[in-house]
């Protein structure tokens, strides 16, 4: 599940809202320009006002890349931070940008590090539908930040004495983590949805990487109307156990 790569597709900065994904494009598109991977803030900097006419201090970027290496990696060299984008921040922009993919379950452990990196870079109140509902679930979903807020709408759970203990101990340590039942089994499709992003899956997370499946990135637009779907259904299930 690499987002962007299969196409090698160009992201424009311009289009992007956020210091953030303006930056991680940038690095982006530099490495379709070039072998090296490896970029300093000033270089970022400075192609993104040469390229895109947009103005960003080299120690604005340099403190945005420091407080999100979930997104790049980061050595010293030569007494100054490179950066190097992880597929964290390939995840992240092609979020904001949308992209279909393809997970490829010859491929299944990367597959599965690649959706824990995104699960991870989510932020604020993650809404996440799935009609099945087990132990694997909760232990792909340990993937995404303990300060989120966690909330789950299935119709098939397979209870067992593991899962329990998973969801026991999850909520225990402190994270936020609902899950509820509707009241008729309307539930097909598989999605997740955080306060910037949408991603549908072609498959359960407990059967994630098993498969050949499509992921798709959703709009903006598409993922407002999933939210108001979803907080609607979540009011009249019924919370599980």
């Amino acid at each position: 599940m690499e987002p962007n790569d299969p196409q090698e597709r160009f992201v424009d900065p311009v289009n992007l809202s956020e210091d953030l994904d303006r930056v991680l494009a940038a690095l982006f598109n530099l490495g379709l320009d070039s072998d090296h991977r490896w970029w300093s803030a000033a270089e970022v900097s400075r192609m993104l006002r040469e390229k895109h006419g947009v103005r960003l201090h080299w120690r604005t970027i340099d403190a945005l890349l420091s407080r999100n290496l979930n997104c790049v990696d980061r050595r010293r060299r030569k007494g100054r931070h490179e950066y190097y984008l992880l597929a964290g921040g390939k995840t992240r922009i092609a979020a904001v940008c949308g992209s279909v993919t393809m997970v490829d379950p010859a491929k299944a452990v990367q597959e599965v590090v690649q959706l824990h990196q995104f699960l991870g870079a989510l932020i604020g109140n993650i809404r996440v539908c799935d009609p099945y509902f087990d132990y694997a679930t909760v232990e792909h979903l340990d993937a995404c930040s303990p300060q989120c807020t966690i909330n789950i709408l299935t119709a098939n759970v397979r209870d067992s004495g593991k899962l329990r203990r998973l969801l026991n101990a999850a909520q225990a340590s402190g994270r936020d983590i609902h899950v509820r039942l509707p009241a008729t089994p309307i539930l097909h499709d598989r999605f997740i949805i955080d306060d910037r992003s949408m991603l549908i899956l072609g498959t359960s997370l407990n059967g994630f990487g098993k498969k050949q499946c499509f992921v798709v990135r959703a709009g903006e637009n598409v993922r407002v109307g999933m939210i108001r779907w979803f907080d609607g259904l979540w009011g009249t299930a019924k919370e599980w156990p």
